[in-house]
């Protein structure tokens, strides 16, 4: 099973380094550009956000550790987000590795607001994917409302 996963993180790479690309090539600073309908939010703070989801869930609940999570304001360039990710693929890399004979067993750990909680790594790993398509559609539709229409990031891209 863990080679399915590892796959299936290679398409999610695969569909990400797309919409990196393009923030890129055609977005650039307009990154760091507050959208009213997304509340003011900033596509750089929805891209670190996501990388934050994975940090908090496989590395500090799954694996135990108690990083502080990124502040956006420190990543105000594609370049830096960039590195951000190549970070997030180690920290994958090294989960999956790490619990590739026990994706079905229990993790019981406490989150913020004091929150216990229990989830198995498969479910934390779908969490965090599931958790970045769901934003990947946010910044698409923020480029758009920014003046970027977007290309097809889907995984089956035509």
């Amino acid at each position: 099973m863990i080679d399915i996963l590892q796959q299936q993180y290679k398409l999610i790479q695969s569909s990400r380094n797309v919409v990196l690309n393009f923030i890129e090539t055609e977005v650039g600073e307009t990154l760091n550009t507050p959208v009213d309908a997304f509340e003011g939010s900033t596509i750089r703070y929805l891209l670190v956000h996501v990388s934050n989801c994975y940090l908090q869930w496989m590395y500090n609940f799954a694996m135990g550790n108690k990083l502080e999570l990124f502040n956006d304001e420190e990543f105000k360039t594609i370049a830096g987000i960039r590195s951000l990710y190549a970070d997030t693929d180690d920290l994958v890399k090294n989960f999956l590795e790490k619990f590739a004979d026990r994706l079905d067993e229990p993790i019981t750990n406490t989150l913020s607001r004091n929150r216990t909680i229990t989830a198995t790594p498969l479910t934390v790993f779908t969490h965090v994917t599931t958790h970045e398509f769901h934003h990947k559609g946010q910044v698409m539709t923020m480029c758009r409302l920014l003046g970027y229409p977007p290309p097809d990031t889907d995984i089956i891209r035509t």
